[in-house]
């Protein structure tokens, strides 16, 4: 493919100049671009720069390349739907990025890069500001926009196949879709998705955009937006955020007291597990050992359930067990104990506490022996690349303490539901 020699060249030349960005650390006060909805935000945030920068959605909407491939798939939107069809993953099939599309629409992004450092430059610093591509802050430029489309195109991948062929979840029992995806209805209501993102003016589309509105179109037809529904955090957490700065820190052992979030699998707000290590949360609070509570938990157990774990914990933490409100922060994404971690590290970077404090975390004894294991690592670099956790050490039986990784911020295009 010419792309790829000329990639090459132009890498080299690149190279020294990359390097002097690539050590920048990501901003606690940077301000987040808003796209189309907070899922696209989260799970997708490098189209919402594409989109919503001026300079660089004009370069890749005028390129000759990016423009065949933008005609490709919108012809494909307009095209009429074959009459045999028997499910909904050959509806959705040809959106699908192809092997050797990522491989092209990277070549050429690199090439835009390299061309128009003007015009580019200032995405690559947003997405270096943002921690949202953490991992692969070390990298040069070039390396980082390639990975970073690359992830994205998996991303999209990933939902219109696990939507329309039920299989390849993470969490199957929680991440499944709402409906049999083999039968005549939902083949319809695809369709009818179809229908209404063909009635949509599709003259300046971006080349991933109906490809990225059908993917969220899934996700909202089976009930999965959770990814953006309590953003932003800085709104569920208001009261407790606005303490934040006037907290005296060197008084405190632990920056924040984590509490793991436990399911009740039934049709329960909270779960016993959940009450119990609350008041082991609370209690270490009261010696004054940190200035705030973190609970965390999402929608998790059972399947589709209207609770979420961190929610009900702050409440019953306030409500039942007389915790000051503004003491309290929801994290009501994670669905693990591995994102339960990340997660937290998260809200730690984000709200402006110190990173360089050690976070205490509550739980049962057997969830904590569970997470001091080399398995439980092993999950970790397994499903995020890194462990969230910096030298962990146990305190009690009820508790250990460990210092955050950065490298939490890394958004996740693997893990729609909470990236």
């Amino acid at each position: 493919m010419h792309y790829f020699r000329r990639f090459l060249t132009v890498s080299f030349l690149v190279a020294a100049l990359a390097s002097q960005a690539q050590m920048a650390p990501p901003d606690p006060h940077y301000s987040f671009f808003s796209g189309a909805s907070a899922v696209q935000d989260r799970n997708f945030y490098l189209f919402t720069l594409m989109e919503k920068m001026p300079a660089v959605r004009k370069l890749v909407v005028q390129d000759p390349y990016l423009q065949k491939i933008s005609a490709s798939f919108s012809q494909r939107l307009a095209g009429p739907v074959q009459e045999n069809l028997t499910d909904a993953s050959e509806l959705v099939s040809p959106f699908l990025f192809s092997n050797e599309e990522v491989e092209g629409i990277g070549y050429r992004l690199n090439e835009l890069l390299t061309n128009h450092q003007e015009a580019m430059s200032p995405m690559i610093h947003a997405m270096r500001n943002s921690g949202l591509f953490q991992l692969y802050s070390r990298m040069s430029d070039t390396a980082l926009l390639t990975q970073a489309w690359q992830d994205a195109a998996r991303g999209v991948n990933y939902i219109l196949e696990a939507y329309t062929k039920g299989k390849g979840f993470r969490y199957p029992n929680i991440d499944s879709a709402a409906y049999w995806v083999k039968s005549p209805d939902y083949l319809a209501s695809v369709n009818s998705l179809l229908d209404k993102l063909q009635s949509e003016d599709l003259q300046s589309n971006l080349f991933f955009e109906p490809s990225l509105d059908l993917a969220l179109a899934l996700l909202t037809l089976n009930r999965h937006d959770e990814a953006g529904r309590y953003e932003p955090m800085s709104k569920l957490n208001k009261d407790a955020y606005a303490r934040v700065k006037s907290i005296p820190w060197k008084k405190f052992e632990y920056t924040a007291i984590l509490i793991l979030g436990a399911g009740p699998g039934n049709k329960d707000n909270i779960s016993d597990a959940g009450k119990a290590r609350c008041k082991a949360g609370v209690a270490a609070f009261r010696q004054g050992l940190a200035p705030f509570i973190i609970v965390s938990g999402g929608h998790v157990h059972p399947f589709l359930t209207p609770f979420a774990e961190a929610l009900e914990m702050k409440k019953y933490l306030v409500d039942s067990l007389g915790m000051p409100a503004s003491a309290v922060i929801a994290e009501p994404y994670a669905r693990h104990t591995t994102t339960n971690i990340r997660n937290a590290n998260r809200i730690i970077f984000r709200s402006g506490m110190p990173v360089d404090k050690r976070v205490l975390c509550v739980s049962d004894p057997m969830h904590l022996t569970y997470i001091s294991t080399r398995l439980f690592e092993l999950r970790c670099r397994q499903e995020l690349g890194y462990l969230p956790m910096i030298k962990p050490k146990s305190v009690s039986e009820t508790s250990i303490s460990y210092l955050p990784d950065l490298n939490s911020l890394q958004a996740d295009s693997r893990d729609p539901l909470d990236p």
